[in-house]
C-alpha cells in the first residue's frame, strides 16, 4: 500500500505542475500578441526612418564624413550590448544568446587580442556576465516587461560617447529575432561605426523610382542644411536599431516559454497517464494477492 500512496503523492504533485505550466502558457499567449504587434510596428517605423535617411544622404556632399561612420583600422577594444530575458522557463531562449556570444565574440577576442566590454539589458544577461567573469561597464537587470520602458536612450548615448571619444572602437548589438511562433534567431548587429554591416539595409544609397521622380523635379531644399539633419539622425537610428533589438527580443521570449509551457503541460499530461497505468497494475496486483491470502486462509482451515 505504500508503493500506492507514493504514485498517488506523485500524480497529485505531477497534476499540480500541469496546472501552473498550463497558465503559464496561456499568460505567454497573452503577452505575445501584444509584442508581436509592437514588434511589427517598430520594423515599420525603423524602415521609414531608413528610407528618410537615405533621402538625406544622397545629398550629401561626396566628401562628407561623419565621426558615428568612421572605422577603425585596428579594433581593440569592443563594446557588446546583450539583450536577453528577465526570468527563466523559457526553452533555449536565453542559452542560445550566451552560446552566441561566447562563440562569436568571446571565443574570437582572445585570439585577435581583442577587449570586450560588456552592457547586459535583462537578468539573465546580467547573470551570464557575471558568471564568465567577464567585463561589466553597466548593469540593467530588473527591467520593465514593455522593452519601449527600457533606458534604451542611456546605453545608446554612452555607447556613442565611448566610441565617438575613442574608448572603445565598435559597438556590437546581440538580440534574438522573431521570426513565427515557433522560430526565432539570435542576430548580432554592429551599431557602430555605422553601416560596417555587409546586410546593412537602414540606409540604401541605391534611389527608388519615387526617389528618381523627386530628383527629376529638382533638388531637394533642407533646413537646416541635409548635414545637419544626418547628424542628428544618426543617434535617433542607433536608438531605433536597440529598441526594435529589444521588441523582437521580448516577442521571442514570449514565443519561446509560450512552446515551453506547452510542450511542459503536454509532458505532464503523459506522465500522468503512465503513472495511472502503473497505479492500476499495482493496485491490481495488490488485491489478487490479497485475494490469494484469503482463499489460502480458507483452505487451511479445511
Amino acid at each position: 500500500m505504500s508503493g500506492l500512496k507514493t504514485i498517488r503523492r506523485r500524480i497529485t504533485s505531477v497534476s499540480n505542475t500541469k496546472q501552473i505550466t498550463r497558465a503559464m502558457k496561456l499568460v505567454s499567449a497573452a503577452k505575445l500578441r501584444r509584442a508581436q504587434d509592437a514588434a511589427l510596428g517598430g520594423r515599420s517605423f525603423s524602415e521609414r526612418l531608413g528610407e528618410i535617411a537615405s533621402s538625406v544622404k544622397r545629398d550629401l556632399p561626396e566628401d562628407f564624413s561623419h565621426p558615428l561612420m568612421q572605422r577603425r583600422e585596428v579594433v581593440k577594444r569592443r563594446r557588446v550590448i546583450v539583450v536577453s530575458g528577465e526570468r527563466g522557463l523559457c526553452g533555449a531562449y536565453n542559452s542560445n544568446m550566451s552560446k552566441a556570444v561566447l562563440a562569436r565574440d568571446v571565443a574570437v577576442a582572445s585570439t585577435e587580442k581583442i577587449a570586450l566590454e560588456f552592457v547586459p539589458l535583462g537578468r539573465r544577461s546580467v547573470a551570464f556576465v557575471n558568471f564568465q567573469a567577464l567585463e561589466m561597464v553597466s548593469d540593467y537587470g530588473g527591467l520593465p516587461e514593455e522593452a519601449a520602458l527600457w533606458p534604451i536612450s542611456e546605453v545608446c548615448d554612452d555607447a556613442i560617447k565611448a566610441f565617438s571619444l575613442g574608448r572603445c572602437d565598435e559597438v556590437v548589438l546581440y538580440y534574438t529575432k522573431f521570426i513565427s511562433t515557433m522560430t526565432q534567431e539570435v542576430i548580432r548587429e554592429v551599431l557602430l561605426p555605422f553601416g560596417e554591416d555587409a546586410d546593412e539595409a537602414v540606409i540604401d544609397s541605391s534611389p527608388d523610382v519615387s526617389d528618381r521622380d523627386e530628383q527629376a523635379s529638382g533638388a531637394a531644399q533642407y533646413e537646416p542644411s541635409a548635414e545637419e539633419i544626418f547628424d542628428k539622425l544618426l543617434p535617433l537610428l542607433i536608438k531605433t536599431r536597440v529598441t526594435q533589438g529589444g521588441l523582437e527580443s521580448k516577442a521571442s521570449e514570449h514565443a519561446a516559454r509560450m512552446t515551453a509551457m506547452d510542450s511542459a503541460t503536454r509532458n505532464a499530461n503523459e506522465l500522468i497517464d503512465t503513472l495511472r497505468l502503473f497505479y492500476n497494475r499495482a493496485r491490481q496486483s495488490a488485491i489478487t494477492t490479497e485475494l490469494i491470502d484469503i482463499v489460502g486462509g480458507a483452505e487451511a482451515q479445511q
